[in-house]
């Protein structure tokens, strides 16, 4: 990039760069261009190279690959609802009343009290119900757990609401697990939230049972709520609430 710069009146024109490895998808395409993507395999009984296509699975954009296009069933229900004008003006801020009762009829099915329409609030995306959360959440001198690696959204969120960020590790050598001790520590009475990403992302564990009761327990000992995006609710049918916030009460 190149820009002007002004010494003693003289207009100079200076070259500035930027590396590209410092951001996160910098790095992946570092990672991706040095891939190997060649195997040997056998080829009708004769050995030979053969290039495969690599898959990131840090793309943010799914429909860079057709493998995750969305099915032709969503494509035709969109062009029908928009063909049928009766859903061109504005919805309720909390969601239509049609889809917050389906999804609380479809979480209520491995849940021992039911939901109703009115439980559910309809946000664009995750985003937008991590920055609601903590801005009900928000207040002078509070404090958020957050996952070391995780989802960077998290940290800027708080930022925004000057809340203050504190992070524990996440084990390598136990699977990814979050390290309870450090949580232990780093957890007091201005503790808002603790962030428990569950499947992880982006290290892709699943934790168990007993260690997501064990996060609890100890998150709940020290602080006043705890907040669970991914959350594994019972030991049956296994219920992940991908995007929602289930605040756990002292």
């Amino acid at each position: 990039m190149d820009a002007n710069l002004v010494i003693d009146g003289v207009n100079n024109q200076v070259e500035m760069e930027t590396p590209n490895n410092i951001t996160i998808k910098g790095i992946l395409g570092l990672l991706m261009a040095n891939v190997d993507t060649e195997n040997e395999e056998n080829v009708n009984n004769n050995k030979k190279m053969v290039k495969k296509k690599v898959i990131s699975l840090g793309m943010g954009d799914p429909t860079a690959y057709s493998c995750f296009h969305s099915p032709d069933v969503a494509h035709d229900a969109v062009l029908e609802t928009l063909g049928s004008h009766k859903f061109n003006g504005y919805s309720p801020t909390v969601g239509l009343p049609q889809t917050r009762k389906a999804i609380a009829d479809y979480l209520s099915r491995d849940l021992p009290d039911k939901l109703c329409a009115d439980d559910v609030y309809v946000t664009a995306g995750c985003t937008q119900a991590i920055e609601t959360a903590l801005s009900i959440l928000a207040r002078p001198g509070a404090n958020i757990l957050l996952p070391r690696p995780g989802f960077p959204i998290y940290a800027l969120c708080a930022a925004f609401r000057h809340i203050e960020v504190r992070y524990f590790d996440l084990v390598p050598d136990k699977g990814w697990e979050v390290d309870l001790n450090a949580v232990e520590a780093l957890a007091d009475r201005n503790t808002i939230a603790i962030v428990v990403i569950n499947p992880g992302n982006p290290c892709g564990n699943v934790y168990s049972y007993q260690h997501l009761q064990q996060v609890v327990l100890t998150a709940l000992f020290r602080t006043t709520f705890a907040i669970l995006p991914f959350f594994l609710i019972n030991r049956g049918v296994r219920t992940f609430f991908y995007g929602m916030l289930w605040t756990i009460f002292s």
